[in-house]
C-alpha cells in the first residue's frame, strides 16, 4: 500500500522501475515521490496532527482579529472549491436519487449535521427517505432492507467512521447505487460510489469545517425540488400546513404599537404562527384586551 511501502517496494509490486514512479510524481507537479506520498497521506486524513496540537496552535495565535478573518476566508475558499468541483456530479446525483425507490441517508459523528439536513428537508417532499442514524445500534435494521433498487446517500470525511464503512459495505453487497459526499476522490466512500460530491473542510480552527458540506446538501435539495416541480411544491405545502396547524413552530412574536389596556407605546404580542392576516391579529388582540380587562377588574374588586 502506498502509505506504508517504500518507493522501491511499491515499484516492485506495480512491476515498474522506481524511476518511473519518480517521473510520475514530477509529472503530477511534485518535487519527488516523498512529496506525492505525503500529499496522499494528507488526503486520507492519516497525518498525525491531532486536534490537541491544532488547538494549541490556536492558543498561540490568540484572539486577534486576524483569526476572525482567517476563519471566514477559509469558508469562502472551501465553498469556491466545492462549487467548482461538482456541477456534473450534482446533476448525476439528482438523477440517481430520482430513480431510486427508496433513499437511505447516512452520516455519523461530525458528518451527522449534513445527513440530518438532507433527511429533514428531503422528507418534506419525498416520503421514501430514511435516515440511518445508529440510534440504539439500529444500523442493521436499515441495511438488511437495502436492495439494488435503492440509493444510499452517504457522507463522511477523514478519519472515516467505522459505522459509515459498515453501511457502505452493506450497500455494496446489496448492489444499491451509492452517492458519496466526501472530502477526497481517493476516500473509501468515493472509491465505492457511483457518484461523488466533493467538499473541502480546511479550517484554521482545530476541527474540520463542514460548511461546504452543508452547501452541497442545500444545493442538492434545491435541485431535487426543481426536478420534482409542482409535485414537490404540493407536498411541501401540505407539510407546511400541518406544521402550522399543529403548532409545531411554537409561538411567534408580533411587534405592535398603539394602546393596550390604556398604555400607549410599543408592545409585542406572542401568539401561535397560524395568524396570517391582519383581521386574525386584530381578533387576537381584542380577545386578549377583553380577557385582561375582565381579570384586572376582578382583581380590583377583590382588593376592595
Amino acid at each position: 500500500m502506498l502509505v506504508v511501502q517504500s518507493m522501491r517496494a511499491f515499484a516492485a509490486e506495480a512491476k515498474v522501475k522506481p524511476a518511473t514512479l519518480l517521473r510520475l510524481a514530477q509529472r503530477l507537479g511534485y518535487n519527488g515521490w516523498g512529496e506525492l506520498k505525503s500529499a496522499f497521506i494528507d488526503d486520507l486524513g492519516l497525518r498525525n496532527d491531532t486536534y490537541v496540537s491544532k488547538a494549541e496552535k490556536l492558543i498561540a495565535k490568540g484572539t486577534q482579529p486576524a483569526l476572525y478573518e482567517e476563519v471566514f476566508l477559509a469558508h469562502q475558499a472551501n465553498l469556491a472549491f466545492t462549487q467548482a468541483e461538482n456541477p456534473h456530479s450534482m446533476q448525476q446525483a439528482v438523477t440517481l436519487l430520482d430513480e431510486a425507490k427508496q433513499v437511505y441517508i447516512c452520516g455519523f459523528r461530525a458528518s451527522f449535521p449534513i445527513a440530518w439536513l438532507l433527511f429533514y428537508v428531503y422528507r418534506l417532499f419525498n416520503r421514501h427517505v430514511s435516515l440511518i442514524d445508529g440510534l440504539a445500534s439500529n444500523i442493521e435494521v436499515f441495511t438488511r432492507e437495502i436492495t439494488a433498487e435503492n440509493c444510499l446517500l452517504l457522507t463522511s470525511f477523514a478519519p472515516y467512521s467505522r459505522e459509515s464503512l459498515d453501511v457502505l459495505n452493506a450497500a455494496r453487497q446489496a448492489e444499491a447505487r451509492i452517492i458519496a459526499i466526501t472530502d477526497s476522490p481517493v476516500s473509501p466512500l468515493a472509491q465505492a460510489a457511483d457518484c461523488t460530491l466533493l467538499f473541502s473542510l480546511s479550517s484554521p480552527s482545530f476541527f474540520p469545517s463542514v460548511v461546504s458540506g452543508m452547501g452541497v446538501a442545500e444545493c442538492l435539495l434545491a435541485m431535487l425540488v426543481a426536478r420534482h416541480g409542482r409535485e414537490a411544491v404540493s407536498k411541501i405545502e401540505s407539510a407546511e400546513r400541518y406544521l402550522q396547524s399543529s403548532g409545531a413552530h411554537g409561538l411567534l412574536v408580533y411587534p405592535m404599537g398603539g394602546t393596550i389596556d390604556g398604555q400607549l407605546g410599543d408592545h409585542i404580542l406572542i401568539a401561535p404562527p397560524f395568524i396570517v392576516s391582519r383581521s386574525e391579529l386584530d381578533f387576537v388582540v381584542d380577545t386578549l384586551h377583553k380577557v385582561i380587562s375582565e381579570e384586572t377588574h376582578k382583581l380590583a374588586r377583590r382588593q376592595l
